[in-house]
């Protein structure tokens, strides 16, 4: 007769067998049943985690892969498992810590270096560090697909980064000067209005170069930072007052329209912050489902 140890190692393999071939709600049920007899066994409650994840419930995740790390605290696939549901549910500040202390158990492990971006991303907005994270996980693993994916995130974001930017410094400019133009229409020079005329127009231009060039905003949110954004909303104050004044050559009008540009520039950028904020989630929870599915 098998021993009852015999039969619950048995049962573990079975269910990870099961969560290979992605039937994880069998694989959870195995387990619950291996677990009331055998509640120490801390890889059966890492494997369970991981099955959870597969099954897209990561609160219930969350707990296991605690218990399994209360049983192996230096289990570093238990951090990772518990690391990935955080993020999910987006508690992005403990998956972060999760996901370091998983590199400190294993500076090579690819999967925690990339999950461990992710969380720069999202806690730090950090892009330039993520990518470093994303290239030592690559150096480990070159098949990385966790950092590769990682890695074109930050290829997007750094794009969506310097495209938002060139709005933000080119679409206030070009409202301002468009308005000044209608409002001088009847008044002074045709060589004066061309000061205003050409740099709207290249203004537009710009402003149309941005939207093609950063069309995956909505999966890579632009990360700039709050003196990026001082300075672009600068650069667009400065540049309609400078072609307001070449086109009026009068002071007050020319400090006039500077305001106005940074002004719409200001809330532009307040509306870009809040939209960070938010996140990209259903992109985010995408990639977490199909890391859940490598990990189990």
């Amino acid at each position: 007769m098998e021993s009852q140890s015999t039969v619950g190692a048995d049962a573990v393999a079975r269910a990870r067998e099961l969560a290979l071939a992605k039937q994880y709600e069998p694989a959870v049920a195995i387990l619950r049943e291996h677990l009331t007899t055998h509640p120490d066994d801390a890889v059966a409650w890492r494997r369970l985690a991981g099955a959870l994840l597969g099954c897209d419930r990561p609160a219930a995740a969350v707990e296991a892969a605690g218990r399994a790390m209360d049983l192996a605290p230096d289990d570093v696939v238990a951090h990772r498992h518990r690391a990935l549901a955080l993020h999910m549910l987006g508690r992005h500040p403990e998956s972060y810590a999760d996901a370091k202390r998983a590199v400190e158990l294993a500076p090579d492990d690819d999967e925690a270096l990339s999950l461990l971006a992710l969380n720069v991303l999202n806690v730090d907005r950090d892009p330039a560090r993520a990518r470093a994270l994303a290239r030592r996980a690559l150096t480990a693993n070159p098949d990385s697909l966790p950092a590769r994916d990682v890695a074109r995130v930050c290829r997007r974001i750094r794009r969506t980064t310097t495209t938002t930017a060139l709005f933000l410094a080119a679409a206030p400019a070009g409202m301002a000067l468009m308005g000044l133009w209608l409002i001088t229409y009847d008044t002074g020079s045709a060589g004066d209005r061309r000061w205003i005329t050409w740099p709207a127009v290249a203004a537009g231009a710009t402003v149309l170069l941005s939207l093609l060039l950063g069309r995956s905003r909505r999966t890579a949110p632009p990360m700039l930072t709050p003196p990026q954004m001082l300075a672009t909303m600068s650069t667009s104050g400065i540049a309609a007052a400078g072609a307001a004044y070449g086109g009026t050559r009068s002071l007050p009008a020319a400090g006039a329209v500077g305001l106005v540009a940074l002004v719409i520039s200001g809330g532009y950028s307040f509306l870009l912050l809040r939209a960070a904020r938010r996140g990209a989630v259903a992109e985010k929870r995408k990639r977490a489902v199909r890391s859940a599915d490598r990990n189990s």
